[in-house]
């Protein structure tokens, strides 16, 4: 085992990704990735981000095993899944810059707009409607769309989590059981995606010295974040995932922008 002084700096950067895992059940490894991709390099820094969820995402996976929307949870793997293969298969066809600003505005937008209804309205308006919308066809239509998006888009470029989860935020009204439904999607997929690095070769004996550095620290951000999420009432905690939400929109579009440039 290796240790160098920039593993802990990776680790330090956990702290705050975990945190928001641990309270929205989404958010780390894109909030942690501009520091861990940075410093450790791409080669390690991918299969770091996979590897340092799986621990934290098993042991909520079983603690909250009965606190996942199941109904929901089959809707979002049977409506990626054939999306993640045509994604697969679509992966030399598209260009990976124009999907990441598409789905980067996009989902901007989408935070953008419910940071509006449910920050800017109850604060400089004194409106708070966030609780008395109707569910209407329109919005149903919308949410089954970011799914099959999502799921194309993740086949082909990993990105599309920040798609799913705008049909989980709107479909799953508990927080808990939101958190703990994106949870359970993540499972899936990192699973999945460790066991294809792994069979890649990513997994090096330089990035397993910098995963035992960073382990501890997520550990204290994701459990902070558990018990954070015990404090908050709904509405507090749909404007963090909204804020969230922006963030990891801005970033993939801002970043891609500056890419394709």
């Amino acid at each position: 085992m290796t240790l160098e002084f920039i593993f802990v700096l990776v680790a330090l950067m956990q702290v705050i990704g975990f945190f928001v895992q641990g309270c929205t059940g989404f958010g780390c490894t894109i909030i942690a990735a501009a520091v861990t991709n940075g410093l450790l390099g791409t080669e390690a820094g991918v299969p770091y981000g996979t590897l340092i969820t799986l621990p934290f995402l098993y042991f909520l996976g079983i603690k909250a095993f009965r606190e996942v929307s199941w109904k929901d949870l089959v809707r979002i793997v049977v409506l990626c899944l054939p999306g993640i293969f045509l994604g697969n298969y679509l992966f030399q066809a598209i260009s990976p810059d124009i999907a990441k600003i598409s789905i980067g505005a996009m989902v901007t937008l989408i935070a953008l707009m419910n940071i509006y209804k449910s920050i800017v309205k109850p604060k400089l308006f004194g409106v708070n409607d966030i609780n008395n919308e109707q569910d209407s066809t329109a919005k149903k239509i919308f949410r089954y769309s970011c799914l099959i998006l999502g799921g194309i888009v993740h086949g082909a470029f990993n990105i599309g989590g920040p798609l799913i989860t705008v049909y989980t935020i709107e479909a799953v009204q508990e927080k808990e059981k939101f958190r703990n439904t994106m949870n359970m999607v993540w499972v899936v997929l990192n699973t999945w995606n460790a066991f294809s690095q792994y069979r890649s070769g990513a997994f090096t004996p330089y990035m397993l010295s910098a995963l035992l550095v960073g382990l501890p620290m997520a550990a204290i951000g994701f459990f902070l974040g558990m018990e954070f999420l015990k404090k908050i009432n709904r509405e507090q905690f749909l404007r963090i995932v909204y804020v969230v939400l922006l963030f990891v929109g801005g970033n993939m579009l801002i970043t891609s922008i500056l890419s394709a440039i």
